[in-house]
């Protein structure tokens, strides 16, 4: 594959440019054309760049849930104003500046302008659009309310994306904090307590044992500091693969809804993420069977994925949704309580989406509570390390006094 940039012009004469990954320069003319551009210029790529520069390109120009959520809602707005999709499409390549998203869309357009579908353009990106996301279209392409399919899946990826980036900056402190004290620990023994080691040693005499210990865990961190990376970094290999493997994953997520202090968390976010991913699909159209089978593949839990399957079967031989789940262990009574409701009022998908926003507060307050927790936990591991040193330094320097003249 070779990169290509070319000049062209739309049917009503803008000029337009960009980059195509392209075998040949007569795909690349046939690309520009099935775009519904009239190419103009196209010139083989020559720019050498080194790895930081491509590394830095490739971060810069992933495709990120923000970038969706973006798409999804300008794409509505469009839809709205009296747009066609095509139409809509090809604003779009103009607004979007990302390279990679403008390059999606410029696909897709190319696709439906081809005669696929909306839903069957966007499972060419399945990393891009979730399985959910794709069904969703396809069930507002069917019923033909694709603005109102657009608009609820818009609320979804936003209250998402509110939600995490809600938790990412809760992190932000404890991590600079954790970051800082760590940095000062390791250059206290590194560099400061070193330098201490050569009196301490010419003293003659046996040393207190918080000093002894102290001299050598700061002498063994400056011998041995790649072992200690070496291990570390194997460590986490081998975790991180246990854990993704069948076994492994299966034996964590039995495991993580019953932790003491953040099971709780795990199972408001399950709870959190299913009824707004059901209650969306719901919402648009979606059949509840083939609704709850989405879900099951959408939510990365074998456990939740078993009491969807239960659900499933109960909704299948017509006993509702809310006998299986009052069963588990994971959804709580009042999510139970507040399905009931919904069946019986025939209003399931908006007493979902009410579920939803309920347990995203709960898990606002449940990580607000935690970070409380954390913060001084981690002041206070800080303080005890570097206390530890200096009071291993200042009893082996009083100890001084005690020698003989």
């Amino acid at each position: 594959m070779e990169t290509y940039y070319y000049e062209a012009t739309t049917r009503d004469g803008n000029i337009v440019t960009g980059t195509l990954e392209v075998a040949s320069e007569r795909l690349a003319v046939d690309r520009i054309q099935d775009m519904g551009y009239f190419p103009l210029k196209i010139s083989k790529s020559v720019r050498r760049e080194n790895y930081f520069s491509l590394l830095l390109s490739s971060v810069k120009n992933r495709i990120t849930t923000k970038d969706v959520a973006i798409f999804t809602y300008q794409t509505g707005v469009l839809l709205e104003a009296g747009f066609t999709l095509d139409k809509s499409l090809s604003i779009l390549t103009e607004l979007t500046e990302k390279d990679s998203m403008k390059e999606l869309i410029r696909d897709i357009l190319s696709q439906i302008k081809g005669g696929r579908s909306f839903s069957d353009s966007l499972l060419k990106y399945p990393s891009v659009f979730p399985l959910f996301y794709v069904n969703m279209i396809k069930a507002g392409e069917a019923g033909g309310f694709l603005e109102s399919t657009i608009s609820r899946m818009t609320d979804y990826l936003e209250n998402s994306e509110k939600l995490r980036e809600e938790v990412r900056s809760a992190l932000i402190y404890p991590l600079i904090l954790s970051f800082v004290g760590g940095a000062a620990v390791v250059v206290l023994l590194t560099f400061v307590v070193p330098q201490f080691s050569k009196i301490f040693t010419d003293m003659g005499r046996d040393l207190p044992l918080p000093t002894v210990i102290l001299l050598a865990v700061s002498g063994a961190l400056v011998k041995y500091w790649w072992a200690l990376v070496l291990l570390t970094g194997v460590g986490v290999f081998t975790i991180k693969r246990y854990v993704d493997s069948e076994e492994g994953r299966r034996k964590w997520d039995g495991m993580k809804f019953s932790l003491p202090i953040f099971g709780k968390l795990f199972r408001e976010t399950a709870v959190s993420r299913f009824a707004r991913t059901l209650g969306t699909l719901l919402g648009s159209g979606v059949p509840i069977l083939n609704a709850l089978q989405i879900v099951k593949g959408t939510l990365g839990s074998d456990k939740i994925s078993e009491i969807i399957s239960s659900v499933r079967e109960s909704v299948r031989k017509g006993r509702g949704l809310s006998e299986p789940l009052r069963n588990s262990n994971i959804i709580p009574p009042l999510a139970v309580h507040m399905v009931t409701v919904g069946e019986e009022t025939g209003k399931l998908d908006e007493m979902l989406i009410k579920i939803a926003d309920r347990f995203d507060l709960e898990v606002r307050t449940t990580v607000k509570r935690l970070l409380s927790m954390l913060e001084p936990a981690l002041i206070l591991i800080m303080g005890l390390m570097v206390g530890f040193i200096v009071v291993a330094m200042l009893t082996a320097i009083f100890s001084i006094n005690e020698l003989p003249f």
